[in-house]
């Protein structure tokens, strides 16, 4: 569950012949990861099987089909599958049946796209001389003029007059830009052409045409050719409905075909044997040994070398597969090492709660990712759209918990009304405790509560990662290694958990009241008894001692913290000097980072507490806004809330997501994850349209 699945090494060996019925079984089966070999004086990589070109051809005739008729085989249901040998009897005929019918439609409708691009170009010049008023014939074919026809940027009448008075325009405002006619004498042509350019001159073509009859022509051409084309179109998608799932049948028919016919690409070949070697899961080796040694193929169990690396094919339980899609993004485990998806699928949600804990916004995630399952059907959205569901369904809970929906229904000296949209409501479901919510995170002590419980996790995680990190070193490198690079970090991080612990100690330790002007320096309200917040109150000690005059008892984090502490130096030198020299001594400042990520995990309590926030004064602002004594416009504090609540639900799934995975990457996966793995990807596919009997 935490590891990789078991794979074992093996090899195939069997008569050359034999090599495509070796390539039929293992691509049914789906199991055997094939391994590229190196040539030997008497082993050759194998060729392609003769078929392998023109299946390719075909599949990709099928899949340029498939890609224009928007076919999505997640979005196609399945009604009955085809067997392999229905598809072969029918391949021939359907591949010259949906080139006719298909390809040929495709052919004609590129025509008439392409004839209804030059009829649009076509327009698009004529329009603009339409514009000018001027007869086409009066605007060429002159022997002692020269006539400028085309776009111009600007007026260009005054520049053209400092060279010139000998000339005749006509100019015409035309869309963005202007539309010219320039006549001139041909000796006084260049420099007005020098001018022009400098006023960003393009030409306009003219043709010898009537404007308005060209023009009307080309509309009924343009109107003829879409009739034709929504025409073909609509013959498309009656086949497309009545053709998907068998056009889709044989796209994954050929597809399957293709893989057989490259396989001995990877295979060994001689004169008359063939080898396979690849991986295969520990639990199938009796069923892969059976299937294949009754075709007389040998199967033989290998073991690895010293620094080989198997694929890595993860072994995630029902809900968790789901979050391999951010395990894997950050890196695939190694064969050897602790798969952390697992942990993912339990604390990436609970964060996520943790943080947004709001039952009104959690419901809206929750809609929204069902919603969202019905049109997204890929493995990977599918997969994110369930992680979704869970990170909903923990807001959910912690929002009951903080009593929260859509904001806090709670403030100091204030009613629920005052506060909340829905106050009075949400303290009448609260009736069992008051009408206070159970655990309120606003309120001082649920603060400096849940300030402590994050950091309490922050360092829980930390030891926990470096306990797995040692657990990962010691299975590939012995004990020794081990406790030199995890070990002593679990050792020194203890004891920096010791003193954090010893400093919070301190704060509460006094057995009298605080001397005078105590209170300047500590708040008198950080003193706690049980869960009410009072000032300074005695606290039994079990060692009674004199410190400054106050007598304390003995802080036993400090005293355990110094042997732990000191027993991490020497075991980080004996670590880094031989590799770093005297500058492993300076890199003992390292664990102090771990500190900071303890104190990292604080963003579990800020990024909620924003969030609730924002939510309050949304609701605060909208109640001032639309009833009295505020300003009673309703249709405002609708827009208020409204928008605010979408733009805090915006936020609400994206920093929780995000500040979640850092805790998770940065935080987390590297005191005991390296990854570097390989994806097991196993020879074969599982088959939607086609019957797996059938082969």
């Amino acid at each position: 569950m935490l590891k990789p699945e078991k794979m074992v090494k093996v090899a195939l060996v069997g008569a050359k012949e034999q090599l495509d019925l070796a390539s039929e079984i293992l691509h049914r089966m789906n199991l055997l990861h094939v391994e590229s070999l190196p040539e030997t004086d008497y082993f050759k990589l194998g060729t392609p099987a003769e078929r392998a070109g023109q299946i390719s051809k075909s599949l990709l005739q099928v899949r340029s089909y498939i890609s224009y008729l928007k076919l999505d085989p997640t979005k196609i249901s399945v009604k009955r599958k085809f067997k392999k040998e229905e598809i072969e009897n029918k391949l021939s005929q359907k591949l010259a049946e949906y080139q006719g019918e298909i390809g040929n439609r495709l052919d004609e409708l590129k025509r008439i796209n392409d004839g209804l691009k030059s009829i649009d170009a076509e327009i698009s010049t004529i329009e603009p001389l339409k514009v000018l008023e001027i007869p086409p014939k009066l605007l060429k074919g002159y022997k002692t003029l020269k006539c400028f026809v085309g776009f111009v940027k600007a007026d260009p009448v005054e520049e053209i007059r400092k060279i010139t008075s000998n000339f005749d325009l006509v100019i015409k405002k035309f869309e963005d830009q202007f539309v010219i006619a320039v006549f001139v004498k041909a000796e006084e042509s260049n420099e007005v052409y020098r001018i022009l350019q400098g006023f960003g001159y393009k030409e306009i073509p003219v043709p010898d045409i009537e404007y308005e009859t060209r023009i009307s022509e080309l509309t009924k051409m343009k109107e003829e050719l879409l009739e034709k084309k929504k025409k073909i179109e609509i013959e498309i998608e009656e086949l497309k409905l009545k053709e998907s799932e068998i056009i889709l049948a044989i796209e994954e028919y050929l597809s399957s075909e293709v893989d057989k016919a490259e396989l001995p690409l990877k295979a060994l070949v001689s004169k008359h044997t063939f080898v396979l070697v690849g991986y295969i899961p520990a639990n199938s080796l009796e069923k892969f040994k059976k299937m294949l040694n009754g075709k007389g193929i040998i199967v033989e169990e290998l073991s690895f070398e010293k620094e080989e690396v198997p694929p890595t094919k993860l072994n995630n339980p029902g809900f968790s597969k789901n979050f391999e899609v951010l395990s894997k993004t950050y890196a695939i485990p190694r064969y050897k090492e602790i798969d952390p998806t697992l942990l993912m699928a339990i604390f990436f949600p609970l964060f996520f709660g943790l943080m947004l804990g709001d039952m009104g916004y959690g419901l809206l995630i929750v809609a929204t990712a069902l919603y969202l399952k019905r049109i997204f059907k890929t493995e990977g959205w599918q997969k994110l759209l369930n992680i979704g569901l869970a990170c909903g369904i923990t807001s959910i809970f912690f929002g009951f918990i903080y009593g929260e929906f859509f904001g806090p229904f709670i403030a100091p000296e204030m009613k629920p009304s005052e506060v909340h949209f829905l106050g009075d409501l949400l303290a009448g479901l609260y009736a069992f405790n008051h009408g206070h919510p159970i655990f309120d995170r606003i309120e001082e002590f649920g603060i400096k509560a849940l300030l402590f419980i994050v950091l309490m996790i922050g360092m829980f995680k930390m030891v926990w990662g470096f306990s797995m990190g040692f657990y990962n070193v010691f299975v590939e490198h012995g004990l020794k290694e081990a406790i030199l690079e995890k070990g002593c970090w679990i050792l020194g991080v203890l004891g920096l958990i010791c003193a954090i612990f010893g400093f919070s100690y301190n704060l509460g330790i006094f057995t009298s009241p605080p001397p005078e002007g105590f209170g300047e320096i500590f708040p008198k309200n950080l003193f706690l008894n049980g869960n009410t917040v009072t000032e300074a109150k005695a606290v039994p000690l079990p060692i009674p001692g004199l410190v400054n005059g106050w007598e304390a008892g003995v802080n036993y984090f400090y005293i355990l913290a110094l042997p732990l502490v000191i027993i991490w130096f020497i075991i980080f030198l004996k670590a880094e000097i031989p590799k770093m020299g005297i500058f492993g001594v300076i890199m003992a400042v390292e664990l102090l980072t771990w500190f900071g990520q303890i104190i990292s995990y604080a963003r579990l309590l800020a990024i909620g507490l924003s969030s609730v926030y924002l939510a309050f004064v949304f609701n605060y602002l909208g109640l001032k806004a639309g009833f009295e004594p505020g300003m009673a416009i309703l249709p405002l504090a609708i827009v208020i809330m409204l928008l605010g609540h979408f733009v805090n639900f915006l936020l609400g799934i994206l920093d929780p997501g995000l500040q979640s995975l850092r805790l998770h990457y940065v935080e987390f996966f590297t005191k005991f994850f390296e990854g570097g793995g390989r994806e097991y990807t196993p020879f074969g596919r599982v088959k939607k349209f086609i019957e797996e009997g059938g082969e």
